[in-house]
């Protein structure tokens, strides 16, 4: 009877004791699964998809201003541009000449403005990222003059440009009686507008009768004529 008394005890105290450890065995197990769950939420934080479309993840690698490059560098550039593009087609793209564009008293008139201004026609050919060229790109100047008040135009003169422009240059004058009104769809009509829309570029110069070829060849390249 005693010696059962103590197998009962033995049992109950191994029981005991199993379930305790089980427990803790349970207990250490959760513990490593919620820091399981954190270490893949941190994860999913940093998905390579997050690279793409949040910015505020990405750092500043392969950044303009890890490149040293900033909005404010390349509006700079923009600026010293000598040419900007004010209209193109399938066949040419069309830059006013920032430099020279300037407005002008209308010859016989008192006050009457008009703009006196260079367009460079680049082939759209030459801007394809072609290499191979065995030759210097050709583009043309044209010269023409706008009557603002009564949307008129007056064309003095086309060049066609290889290198730095010839010197025999055939322009005509001004002349009161060749101002031509705009026709709707035609190239002029169309540069006239694109001038217009860009007059803030224009320079306000009080020059009677416009700058002329030979007077733009020799202040833009330097050539004496």
């Amino acid at each position: 009877m005693h010696y059962r008394k103590w197998i009962t005890i033995v049992m109950t105290v191994t029981m005991l004791l199993f379930t305790t450890s089980l427990d803790a065995k349970n207990n250490t197990f959760e513990g490593g699964s919620e820091e399981i769950e954190e270490d893949s939420e941190y994860e999913s934080d940093i998905h390579a998809d997050d690279w793409f479309t949040n910015s505020s993840k990405r750092g500043n690698y392969g950044s303009d201003e890890e490149k040293g490059e900033t909005g404010e560098d390349e509006a700079e550039k923009k600026k010293k541009d000598r040419y900007f593009e004010i209209y193109r087609d399938e066949t040419y793209i069309y830059s006013m000449d920032r430099k020279t564009a300037h407005y002008t008293r209308v010859p016989q008139t008192i006050d009457e403005k008009m703009i006196d201004v260079w367009i460079k026609l680049t082939p759209v050919e030459y801007t394809s990222g072609r290499d191979d060229y065995s030759y210097a790109p050709k583009y043309y100047l044209e010269h023409y003059l706008l009557r603002i008040k009564y949307k008129q135009v007056q064309f003095l003169c086309e060049m066609e440009v290889t290198g730095r422009p010839r010197n025999d240059i055939d322009e005509k004058r001004y002349d009161p009686r060749q101002w031509e009104r705009l026709v709707p769809g035609s190239i002029e009509e169309i540069i006239y507008h694109a001038v217009l829309e860009n007059k803030s570029k224009v320079h306000n110069e009080s020059k009677a009768n416009g700058t002329d070829a030979r007077d733009y060849i020799e202040n833009t390249f330097n050539i004496s004529l």
